[in-house]
């Protein structure tokens, strides 16, 4: 070899062979890494609940109730590695089916509350029953956190419609969710490798109803007059709307000041008697106690088992007592609380 022209000492083929596995080794590391064995999978848990808070009658007639599935609906993923890229090939899929065609049921009366389901209110984004939901799309990737690999709990919201008074006691209806999932888990600019599955979920819907009433209770003004003697009976209704099925009893007070049973209304520590009797004609006075309260059986109007809708009307009479003596002149007043027993 001639001095002065470079040269180059063969490599042993033993180090040769040495880098080559080096650099396999460290390739399949890297692949390693890329595919975490469990991740980007979803976990189904069998059965999650949803409770709605209890609510009147009057309330769910008039105002829709909400609640969402807890802790989820059934499902538990890991965010995809690419999102909108490939999000037509991607998807986590939910197909509701319904025990009571998306109405809570209550057992005892047959009544039924209809609701809606949503994968997110706040987004509009409903589901209907028998249809396949995708959560997997452009309007819940980011608000749910769907691409960037962290758990992401898959919500479920529910939403009552408002109907007509129904009786109280306990809703409820089961829904079946089959769960459907194809998610990217390995990709840079396009996705490499999915991960795929299936489950199913029950979520157990259920709301307390609770009774009420409404309770419309006009003033009774006995008008006025000179002595004791010249006031005349004046008769008054009071007028009750109670919860469908709901049977009641209702009393009057004693006033603010009473003398044993007897009623007074009071003018600058002087006080005028009267009493309140049951019916427009009866002697039987109408108290809070026992047999002094009536029942929504003895209405004088629409007696019997209320129908959360029409009302119930109770007439009483009113009466200045006779024999004493006439107070000072004046405007007498007292105030008399009414009270609904279910």
């Amino acid at each position: 070899m001639p001095i002065g022209e470079p040269h180059h000492m063969p490599q042993p083929p033993t180090a040769r062979r040495r880098n080559r596995r080096s650099w396999s080794i460290g390739a399949m590391l890297l692949f390693l890494l890329c595919i975490s064995p469990a991740a980007w999978s979803c976990t189904i848990s069998p059965s999650v609940n949803a409770t709605f808070a209890s609510a009147s009658s009057f309330a769910i007639a008039s105002t829709p109730q909400t609640t969402s599935a807890q802790p989820n609906a059934g499902a538990v993923c890991q965010g995809a590695v690419l999102g909108l890229a490939v999000v037509s090939n991607q998807w986590i899929r939910a197909t509701l089916a319904s025990a009571n065609q998306g109405a809570l049921f209550n057992a005892a009366s047959g009544d039924t509350i209809s609701y809606r389901i949503f994968a997110l209110a706040a987004a509009n984004e409903e589901i209907f029953l028998n249809t396949t939901y995708n959560y997997f799309n452009p309007v819940l990737i980011d608000l749910l956190g769907l691409v960037g690999g962290q758990s992401v709990n898959i919500p479920m919201e529910f939403r009552t419609l408002t109907t007509s008074n129904v009786a109280a006691g306990t809703y409820t209806d089961t829904l079946t969710i089959n769960w459907n999932w194809r998610i990217c888990n390995l990709g840079v600019l396009a996705c490499l490798s999915f991960r795929t599955g299936s489950g199913v979920s029950t979520v157990n819907l259920s709301m307390a109803v609770t009774p009420d009433c409404a309770i419309q209770s006009p003033d009774l003004d006995f008008g006025s007059a000179p002595l004791v003697a010249g006031f005349d009976p004046v008769t008054q209704t009071i007028d009750i709307t109670c919860t469908k099925g709901s049977d009641f009893s209702v009393g009057l007070s004693d006033g603010q000041q009473p003398a044993a049973s007897i009623r007074r209304m009071e003018n600058n520590g002087n006080y005028l008697e009267y009493q309140l009797y049951k019916g427009p004609t009866g002697n039987e006075r109408w108290g809070n106690t026992g047999s002094e309260r009536r029942t929504s059986a003895t209405a004088d109007t629409n007696p019997g088992t209320p129908s959360g809708v029409t009302g119930q009307g109770f007439t009483y009479r009113g009466e200045i007592l006779p024999g004493q003596t006439t107070p000072p002149s004046g405007t007498y007043t007292d105030v008399i609380v009414v009270d609904v027993i279910f």
